[in-house]
């Protein structure tokens, strides 16, 4: 698994356990290769959602690249029932790199 610099930046900003959370899920997307709902859910061509609910809603989007590598593009708190643009844009522009 890849946790590109700035999405690792953004989590390391979040509580320790909204962070617990993201890890244990991240462990078994490694591990197993793919997450279930209400975990994570596809939210594009190429680009899924890992899902937490801790007091509110928080993201992180991933994507695969290769064969079965997973990077870990953008993570945000969630506050509108849409994903923030802004958030989808910055996760293509960053899938861009790999």
């Amino acid at each position: 698994m890849i946790l590109d610099n700035l999405a690792t930046k953004k989590l390391s900003t979040f509580s320790i356990e909204v962070r617990a959370k993201f890890n244990d899920l991240f462990e078994i997307l490694s591990k197993v290769g793919k997450l279930e709902m209400p975990f994570a859910k596809k939210i594009g061509n190429q680009l899924f959602e890992i899902r937490i609910k801790h007091r509110v809603q928080w993201r992180a989007i991933y994507a695969y690249i290769l064969k079965n590598q997973v990077v870990i593009l953008s993570a945000f708190q969630k506050k509108t029932q849409k994903i923030p643009k802004k958030e989808l844009t910055k996760a293509l522009k960053r899938l861009k790199k790999y």
